[in-house]
């Protein structure tokens, strides 16, 4: 049987696994899935439409599948948040529902996110990354894999970030960031993430590979055009390709360049 404090509020048709512990003066909405091993500390709500995987944290005062701060939403839209397994959610984090019918704000797997920090509505992103305190993604961004984003980090809506990126704290973006980038200030391309790369095993030629990459496309006097051009003439591995991609395919926002 889930560990249930006798303080805690839990909905009945609340779906909670049998090692799932829930802290005092937590709040369980109808319609909630929870999965194994998952604990959900004081204070925290979890709001209906909300599914979880294993092993997630949700931790004092944290609000995850909250109604969306769209002044154009209709709190009658039935919408959710999706989050994968072996997240943690450190105090005051917060996560909106989607504002679409049906549509889900999507956490992937062993997340990290520090205390303060927010996603908002239909905010999509995967595995491995950590949001340092009080980071704000607005809603429809996408984050890949292991990114890591400095304290204080805002994040225009609809902004695409690509794995390994890395943000300093206190920095705004209101364009995509590539993956394997560093971005500091507002809109201020640093360079690659090299120490990251390499910590995360990629080998001498990958990194030399997306080196090239980079500075073909994105520290480049020639247009976009041009630059897209010259890629094209060379052959790249598939982590090297997934930078080119992003620059090619840049979401409505654009990306940033040095």
């Amino acid at each position: 049987m889930p560990q249930i404090h006798p303080q805690a509020i839990v909905a009945d048709s609340a779906k909670l696994a049998s090692d799932v512990e829930i802290g005092p003066f937590a709040i369980i909405e109808a319609n909630v899935t929870i999965g194994s091993g998952c604990r959900i500390a004081s204070q925290a709500k979890i709001c209906s439409g909300v599914t979880m995987g294993s092993d997630n944290i949700v931790e004092h005062g944290a609000v995850i599948g909250g109604d969306p701060q769209d002044l154009s939403f209709d709190p009658k839209t039935p919408s959710g948040v999706i989050i994968g397994n072996g997240n943690t959610f450190r105090e005051y984090v917060t996560i909106n529902r989607s504002t679409q019918a049906e549509g889900n704000t999507i956490i992937g797997d062993r997340n990290f996110l520090m205390a303060v920090s927010h996603l908002a509505h239909d905010v999509v992103i995967g595995n491995d990354n950590v949001l340092a305190n009080n980071v704000m993604i607005a809603g429809h961004c996408q984050l890949g894999s292991n990114i890591f984003l400095g304290g204080g980090t805002a994040i225009h809506q609809f902004i695409h970030l690509g794995d390994y990126a890395m943000t300093q704290g206190n920095s705004g973006m209101t364009r995509d960031v590539p993956p394997y980038c560093i971005v500091h200030k507002i809109n201020e391309l640093s360079g690659l993430n090299t120490i990251g790369l390499k910590r995360a095993g990629f080998s001498p030629e990958e990194r030399k590979e997306i080196k090239l990459a980079y500075s073909l496309l994105l520290n480049s006097k020639s247009s976009r055009a041009e630059a897209l051009q010259e890629v094209d003439q060379l052959t790249w591995s598939p982590l090297a390709a997934k930078l080119i991609e992003a620059v090619r395919f840049p979401s409505s926002k654009g990306i940033l360049t040095r």
